[in-house]
């Protein structure tokens, strides 16, 4: 019963991590297309915040990568 419990919560926590990955893939393309539209004094904020988005993804490829080898 508890192993059946761990590889449910298992399997929701790769879930929930494939979708948060997809949804940073979509707010990425986002950023990109901000900076192209952005000029001037504003410029260094979107490329503030686009380093940032690049950050998360990278950590949530960390997670993800931990999930699958199970650490």
């Amino acid at each position: 019963m508890i192993t059946m419990l761990n590889e449910t919560r298992e399997g929701e926590r790769r879930e929930t991590i494939e979708e948060l990955f997809d949804l940073l893939i979509v707010v990425q393309e986002m950023g990109r297309r901000l900076a192209d539209e952005t000029h001037g004094n504003s410029y260094s904020q979107v490329r503030e915040l686009n380093e940032l988005l690049h950050q998360a993804r990278v950590q949530l490829t960390k997670i993800k990568d931990s999930t699958v080898e199970g650490g």
